[in-house]
């Protein structure tokens, strides 16, 4: 179910700049693509795209032949925030959706207990959500995600309010996750560390307006250490090829 981006170009109304130009990208069934860029180059506005919760100036988005015109279930969407219902336990927060697609309640069960289990939160599924961590709310609402069963992933910085430590876990989570369930995944990040740690390919864009730089092809083994010396090398080549679209803002912006 290959995800193809046809020249691809947004323009937002009473704007005289575009967004994105012309962008234009295949991605595969089963791969991790991670979008880079500097503030403002269009990264979300692209997954809002795939997503279909935008339409495009010009170009089309086609999932398995069929172009894209709208939201889906075989695209899911995770955002930054994890938009959890304080008044439902986790268990019932990773049920919503199901609810809202009319899947039996043995079914919800049934995924609901496998994604929890999963993610490492079966044993917290009757807390409210006052009573977990920040990095346990992401992962209900990862839970929440997966348990919709879309083939493609869609993730717009998802791990970036989260301290370092968190942070660390959920990437190393996320990539076994992929690896068990196969799934095509987009993510969006200013963390080149972050794209360097997770992707097959990162997509680099640059600004005014948001067009494909470049693509990196990371070949590293798995599990990656970000200590180790061929990591730190892809992590340079790539911070290098971002920064040089912004020389104004600080590496820390991109690497963190």
């Amino acid at each position: 179910m290959a995800l193809e981006i046809k020249n691809i170009s947004r323009t937002f109304e009473g704007s005289k700049k575009e967004t994105l130009r012309d962008i234009s990208l295949t991605i595969e069934k089963g791969e991790f693509v991670c979008i880079v860029g500097p503030s403002g180059c269009g990264k979300s506005t692209l997954l809002n795209l795939i997503a279909g919760l935008d339409t495009p100036t010009g170009g089309e988005i086609c999932l398995d032949g069929r172009k894209i015109s709208g939201p889906g279930a075989d695209r899911v969407v995770m955002f930054q925030e994890h938009a959890l219902f304080p008044w439902l336990n986790v268990l019932e927060n990773v049920k919503f959706g199901m609810k809202m697609m009319k899947l039996s309640e043995k079914e919800q069960n049934s995924r609901a207990e496998h994604y929890l289990k999963l993610v490492k939160l079966w044993e917290f599924k009757n807390y409210r959500i006052h009573e977990i961590s920040g990095g346990m709310r992401q992962r209900t609402a990862l839970a929440r995600a997966l348990c919709l069963d879309g083939p493609v992933l869609l993730m717009d910085e998802p791990f970036s309010a989260l301290d370092k430590q968190t942070t660390n876990k959920l990437r190393a989570d996320l990539e076994r996750i992929w690896e068990e369930t196969g799934k095509t995944i987009v993510f969006v990040t200013h963390s080149v560390e972050e794209a360097v740690f997770l992707a097959n390919r990162i997509v680099v864009l640059s600004d005014n307006p948001g067009c494909i730089k470049d693509v990196f092809q990371v070949d590293l083994p798995r599990p990656r250490h970000n200590d180790a010396v061929e990591f730190l090398e892809v992590r340079h080549k790539i911070l290098t090829c971002v920064e040089r679209e912004v020389e104004k803002f600080a590496k820390e912006e991109y690497d963190h």
